[in-house]
């Protein structure tokens, strides 16, 4: 430690003021949790206290908090403390530039305006300028990468950051900038978490999908914004290749969910070995049996969405969550036979979310099947609220929302 924090007081240091405005960032969105709660009500002091840490070398990673989900599919979450997620916002603010100046347009998430319907509608659009408005043929292949995040090879992914940084990072707290990065990508939250679901919840889930089930060399906790932003930066260069070098006409990556399309089905095959190759070099693997190479007659999912020729539709997978959501809703409120304030409000909040998603399908057949299905007695406690095509369930007695319906 002694020669560490000698080396730091050396170089220059981050400012108080960048603290505060990731602290600020972090905030939008997890500020009703209680680590966020408690971290708020000092907040002036316990981002300062921070960044002295940050900068005299002593910060470390707190503790992480341990679930599992099981949608879509069952998975190992972590969820770092929220002093830790303040450091995180603080590392994407000062690399998000660099980033964005060296990924493709078509890799998508936790980009600015690039998530899933970006991605959906870009694939689409390749899809029809491919095969010139659906006049020609052409194919579509996706593939993804078996056990992504838990695969990631830790000092290679540490590597990759600091070359980047070290090349076209202007900033006088490099150095620093640089230790907070090994900080994170190295760090082991399962050895510091409280599981969230008990241990028996893990059960049935592969040891190469679990942190619990590595040796610390390998693997990045799901749901960190900086795993997010640094599995973007892993498989950049593979980006570049596909798109650049190995002649696939088009193109499109959400995380490790990948769609090609070309005129040639062979082509196609072709490419799918080299990603391989390329996956194997660098501690991943194809997954063998999420495979698809189909004409684009046949349509194509791609993160939640349908794209079919001249339309996108919602997928199987979300309505059917949808109706599953709704369902369990419903019960919840014909078991009990009344409605408290926190349950009408996540039940407005799970709803138009799902509404929200329809509209921008244009499922507008899909949302009033959905209505139908409202057990009667939640409308004793909310209103269905209908303007300019849009659907949404709002309180009864929401001013704001009844303004909006009349």
């Amino acid at each position: 430690m002694e020669e560490l924090l000698f080396g730091l007081n050396d170089i220059g240091g981050i400012e108080l003021w960048e603290v505060i405005d990731a602290y600020y960032h972090c905030r939008r969105r997890k500020r009703s949790t209680v680590n966020a709660m408690k971290f708020e009500i000092y907040w002036e002091e316990e981002c300062r206290t921070l960044w002295e840490e940050i900068n005299s070398g002593h910060y470390r990673p707190g503790r992480s908090i341990a679930f599992i989900v099981n949608k879509p599919v069952k998975r190992e979450i972590f969820a770092a403390d929220f002093r830790d997620r303040v450091v995180h916002h603080l590392i994407a603010d000062k690399i998000i530039a660099i980033l964005e100046a060296q990924f493709i347009n078509d890799s998508y998430s936790t980009r600015e305006g690039k998530g899933t319907l970006f991605g959906i509608h870009r694939v689409a659009q390749q899809i029809s300028e491919i095969s010139h408005d659906y006049t020609e043929d052409c194919y579509i292949m996706k593939v993804d990468i078996e056990g992504f995040f838990m695969s990631i090879i830790k000092e290679m992914l540490c590597e990759e950051a600091e070359q980047i940084v070290r090349e076209r990072y202007r900033g006088n707290d490099r150095e620093l900038l640089l230790h907070l990065l090994r900080l994170t990508v190295k760090n082991r939250p399962e050895k510091n978490c409280v599981r969230k679901t008990p241990p028996s919840s893990w059960r049935g889930l592969p040891r190469r999908k679990t942190l619990f089930g590595t040796d610390g060399t390998v693997g990045l906790p799901i749901g960190n914004l900086t795993s997010q932003l640094l599995a973007l930066l892993h498989l950049d260069p593979l980006d570049h290749l596909i798109r650049d070098e190995w002649g696939v006409e088009g193109y499109g990556r959400y995380v490790d969910d990948m769609v090609l399309i070309d005129h040639s089905r062979e082509k196609l095959l072709d490419v799918r070995k080299k990603i391989d190759r390329w996956l194997l070099d660098h501690g991943h693997r194809l997954h063998r049996r999420k495979f698809y190479l189909q004409h684009y007659r046949k349509g194509v999912l791609f993160v939640g969405g349908m794209i079919r020729p001249g339309r996108i539709l919602m997928g199987h997978r979300s309505l059917s969550f949808c109706m599953e959501s709704l369902h369990g809703y419903n019960e919840i409120l014909r078991r009990k036979g009344w409605a408290d304030d926190d349950l009408i409000q996540h039940f407005i909040s799970s709803m138009n979310s799902y509404f929200g998603l329809m509209q921008q399908y244009k499922t507008f057949r899909v949302a009033h099947q959905v209505l139908l299905l409202i057990d009667p007695q939640w409308f004793n406690y909310v209103t269905v609220v209908s303007k300019g095509g849009k659907i949404k369930i709002a309180k009864i007695g929401c001013k704001k929302e009844s303004k909006e319906g009349s």
